[in-house]
């Protein structure tokens, strides 16, 4: 077959996908490697970057091989990585502990106290984000609390961008405003590091990177990491972006008015902006897009693939006489749409890690309400998926009446927009036309866009994006509203009924009560 390809390589929370494309951002070669996150304790997320570099290494062989076999050459390699999610490395640059997840919520009660150090009003016009223990930096300030025998030998704070980066051969540990957004360390309006909110905090910023540019070469393969990985030696290495602003460039989010929803095991929302300015509410966060001095804005809803994959692993079982072709969620969503919709009534909060955008409560956990001997396991998975699907609806209403002349597109991308059922079900919810992509896994063709962009085939983003985006279908809600309406709406008084009554607040207590009886593994 001949030709090059431009691979990206995105590094998500519970895998690893490598992927190949061609000159007119064809796919033409792909692997996923699985790995895991621990939960040492209720709220804790974390991971081990040994695991996810063994993860992406054996992606990498694996699609190397198929493109030695091809007789393909690789131009070069952008990487797309979880925002959120940091090590401390020692003076030798290796991890100290592993790596806590954007997801992880131990560290609540750092808002308070950071908002008495900077007022949450000046913390948000710094940095265009609420303050959250959700961010890294309360999770540092966490850490410098009860965890000095980490901090005190730390020296650096990395996330995945540049840690992985290097170790295929990057020259230095550097990363980019696209690939801190959830950190809160971010000055806003420079796009550079918040001295006044590492001075607040506490951070010593002589351990944070130092802050480059998304679409940068930044160095080449290794032999090292070639022996590994099955790259040819001296490959360019290209920084991408986070992963959402990575689906964001390769959604072709290029412009004023058009978003993207990531749906993988969060479902993140990032749409393109011009200026900091257009933006006229605090329910949203800010931060740096993959094109290079461009802003976006997001919401996020942590836990919506979660709770497919805990139904997977805890509570699935298959219809009677269900077939066994295709994916378990296939069989999962097909199951579902065999109960009528609203599930008879019952109502899933899929809040497992907490909720974002609008509401920003780390305390709240997931639950069905309405339970009744009426309900099978076709009405609770669908409930499941409804309920994924009214958080997608709080955070998609956020952003289109937070952002001046609101949301004229809306893409969906990631895992779960390849199901047709959902993305039906979805659609009827939100009450919104969604258009699909040709390739839905678009984390990983915007790191090779950004990587393209890196070696100077692609001259900037925009570009990219004309040359490698491509657009699918577009589907309609129903025009039969009322009962997706009623579950919304029912959904949305659950959440803020429970909130005023102090419920999450005391189910929160007793997950931390319970866990330090030590009575878990029992």
């Amino acid at each position: 077959m001949g030709g090059r390809v431009y691979i990206g390589l995105d590094v998500g929370t519970t895998g690893v996908l490598a992927a190949a494309f061609d000159d007119a951002g064809q796919p033409h070669a792909q692997h996923y490697r699985e790995y895991r996150c621990t939960y040492p304790a209720p709220g804790w997320v974390e991971q081990d970057m040994e695991e996810v570099w063994a993860a992406i290494c054996d992606a990498l062989l694996a699609l190397t091989a198929a493109l030695n076999a091809a007789g393909v050459t690789v131009a070069c390699v952008g990487l797309s990585s979880q925002r959120g999610t940091f090590a401390l490395l020692d003076d030798t640059k290796q991890p100290l502990a592993p790596a806590i997840v954007w997801n992880d919520n131990r560290a609540a009660e750092m808002e308070q106290v950071l908002g008495q150090r900077l007022s949450p009003q000046r913390y948000q016009a710094a940095t265009g984000m609420p303050i959250s223990g959700f961010w890294s930096v309360c999770k540092i300030m966490w850490l410098q609390q009860y965890r000095r025998d980490l901090t005190d030998r730390a020296s650096w704070i990395v996330n995945g961008q540049e840690y992985f980066l290097y170790r295929l051969g990057a020259e230095s540990l550097e990363t980019d405003p696209a690939s801190q957004t959830l950190s809160g360390m971010l000055d806003i309006a420079t796009l550079s590091w918040s001295r006044e909110v590492c001075e607040a905090a506490g951070i010593d910023m002589s351990l944070l990177p130092p802050m480059g540019a998304p679409g940068t070469h930044v160095g080449n393969v290794t032999p090292a990491a070639a022996s590994q990985t099955g790259l040819p030696v001296g490959t360019p290495l290209c920084r991408g972006a986070g992963d959402q602003q990575c689906a964001a460039v390769g959604a072709g989010v290029v412009r004023q008015g058009r978003a993207e929803i990531t749906m993988g095991t969060s479902a993140m929302m990032v749409a393109h902006l011009d200026n900091p300015a257009l933006v006229n509410a605090h329910s949203v966060y800010l931060g740096g897009h993959g094109i290079p001095g461009k802003w976006d804005v997001e919401g996020g809803a942590f836990s919506i693939g979660n709770c497919l994959r805990w139904w997977r692993d805890n509570l699935h079982a298959p219809a009677s006489g269900a077939e066994h072709s295709g994916s378990i969620y296939d069989a999962m969503v097909k199951q579902a749409m065999s109960a009528p919709p609203g599930s008879r009534g019952l109502i899933f909060h899929p809040f497992f890690a907490g909720q974002v955008t609008p509401h920003y409560d780390t305390q709240v956990r997931g639950g069905f309400f309405g339970l009744t001997l009426s309900h099978d396991h076709a009405c609770m998975i669908r409930a499941l998926l409804e309920g994924c699907a009214c958080e997608i609806r709080m955070m998609g209403e956020a952003l289109h009446t937070s952002l001046a002349g609101g949301i004229d597109t809306l893409m969906v991308t990631g895992g779960m927009a390849r199901s047709a059922m959902f993305l039906q079900l979805l659609a009827d919810i939100m009450n919104r036309p969604l258009t699909t992509l040709a390739y839905s896994e678009c984390s990983a063709l915007g790191a090779a866009m950004l990587g393209a962009v890196g070696i100077g085939v692609c001259g900037e983003v925009e570009s990219a994006a004309e040359k490698f985006v491509r657009t699918g279908t577009v589907i309609e809600p129903s025009a039969d509203r009322a009962v997706f309406d009623d579950v919304f709406g029912t959904f949305q008084d659950i959440f803020r009924i429970n909130a005023r009554s102090g419920l999450h607040q005391l189910i929160h207590g007793h997950h931390q009560r319970i866990h330090s009886f030590g009575h878990e593994g029992m």
